[in-house]
C-alpha cells in the first residue's frame, strides 16, 4: 500500500495539524507511561535515622488501599541524601535476614541480581518497585526500567522490609499501609 499524504495547504488550516500533533503527542506519552504510574495512593511517610532523613516512601495499589499479596502495587522510595549501592545492598540483606525471609540461598541469588540493576543514589533520586499482577517485580530508576525480577517471593520479601508487621519502623509501615 502506498501512502501519500496531502500538501499542508490542504489539511483544513493550523487548527487541524495542531490538533493532530497533539493526539499524536498524547498518545506517545500515555504509551510510554511505567505501569505503576496508573496505580492510587495508599499512604506515605519518611525513614529516618537518628536525626537523619533518608528517604520519603509512598505505597500505590490498584484500589488505593493496602491488601497483603494483592498486586498490582508499587513502593516509591525519594532519598533525600546520597547512599551507595553496596549500603543499600547490606541494608536489604540484613532487613531480609532480621525478618527471616528467604533462605539464605535465595537471599544470595536476590542480592546478586540486585547488585546488577541498583546504582548509588543521590539525594532526589527515586526508586520505584513494581509488582505486576502476576507476583513479578520490576525495578524502575527515575522513570525509565532497570530490570525485572519474575519471582513472585522475592516480590513480597522486598515489600516486606516496609509493610510487614515486624518491620523495622512500625510507623512507617503504618502510614505506607493507610492505617492510622
Amino acid at each position: 500500500m502506498n501512502w501519500k499524504i496531502p500538501p499542508i495547504g490542504t489539511w483544513g488550516g493550523t487548527s487541524t495539524l495542531l490538533a493532530a500533533l497533539t493526539l499524536l503527542v498524547a498518545t506517545a506519552v500515555q504509551g510510554s507511561a511505567a505501569p505503576w504510574q496508573q496505580l492510587r495512593p495508599v499512604g506515605q511517610g519518611e525513614m529516618n535515622w537518628l536525626w537523619f532523613k533518608l528517604y520519603d516512601a509512598t505505597l500505590y495499589s490498584e484500589s488505593g488501599r493496602y491488601e497483603l499479596g494483592r498486586y498490582p502495587q508499587a513502593l516509591t522510595l525519594t532519598y533525600a541524601r546520597a547512599i551507595e549501592r553496596e549500603d543499600l545492598l547490606s541494608a536489604t540483606a540484613a532487613e531480609w535476614q532480621r525478618l527471616g525471609l528467604g533462605s539464605e540461598t535465595d537471599r544470595q541469588r536476590w542480592l546478586g541480581r540486585l547488585a546488577a540493576l541498583w546504582p548509588d543514589v543521590g539525594a532526589g533520586d527515586r526508586l520505584t518497585f513494581y509488582v505486576d499482577s502476576a507476583g513479578a517485580g520490576h525495578f524502575w530508576w527515575q522513570d525509565k526500567p532497570l530490570g525485572s525480577l519474575a519471582d513472585p517471593q522475592f516480590s513480597a520479601a522486598f515489600l516486606a522490609i516496609w509493610l510487614a508487621d515486624n518491620s523495622r519502623d512500625p510507623a512507617l509501615t503504618r502510614r505506607l499501609r493507610g492505617q492510622p
